[in-house]
């Protein structure tokens, strides 16, 4: 318990150095913070990965290491699109990496929460795609395809529910919404409208996410 502990002390350490260095002038520096926490989570997820089945546990290692990727690009949007299509696939992939392996401890019937679930994301989805749209230039097609897989991985994390323990499934449940908030600030801020304390927001609910699942 103290090794997990210790765990989560330097991560939250890491992630808060990160969202400073991303507020002040020091913000170049995050080339080195950023993908630091990345590094730090799948060095842990490899040291007590153990009880988790073998295909799972290489679904989750490729997700980690694509969102590792996507990390990096997403340093460099600011110079060209190019870096922000480069940093949205390889969040796709990640996603799609993510739904796999919870799919695979998925429950094999699922009830009427779970229809629920997957309407209400679903709205939510389109909502925010809608209201994105115009600004979306020549990307509406990837933005639209990252959307659906988010909410895929979001929806096959909730198809968990029952089918694991009551606490794995809040935990990764609550990561996929952490995602889908930290994206949706992401994208509104950059899309939309220019949002307050946007790094805090994106990398607190992104490292929650990454963290949680």
């Amino acid at each position: 318990l103290l090794h997990h502990l210790i765990f989560a002390l330097l991560f939250a350490l890491l992630v808060a150095t990160d969202i400073y260095l991303g507020s002040t002038s020091y913000a170049a520096f995050r080339i080195i913070s950023k993908p630091l926490i990345l590094i730090f989570l799948i060095l842990y997820f490899l040291q007590y990965k153990k009880g988790i089945e073998d295909s799972i546990s290489k679904h989750i290692f490729i997700a980690l290491v694509f969102s590792f990727l996507g990390d990096i690009f997403l340093l460099f949007d600011h110079l060209s699109v190019l870096y922000f299509i480069l940093g949205l696939g390889s969040f796709l992939g990640a996603h799609v990496f993510y739904a796999f392996g919870f799919y695979q401890q998925g429950a094999t019937k699922v009830k009427f929460d779970f229809w629920f679930a997957a309407i209400f994301l679903s709205i939510y989805g389109v909502a925010l795609y809608s209201s994105l749209y115009a600004n979306l230039g020549s990307i509406k097609i990837p933005v639209a395809v990252y959307v659906l897989v988010i909410l895929l991985m979001a929806i096959m994390a909730y198809k968990r529910k029952g089918n694991v323990s009551d606490s794995s499934f809040l935990f990764v449940f609550i990561g996929a919404l952490s995602f889908i908030l930290s994206d949706s600030v992401l994208a509104i801020n950059k899309f939309l409208t220019p949002l307050p304390y946007t790094n805090f927001l994106v990398m607190g609910s992104y490292a929650t996410a990454q963290y949680l699942i």
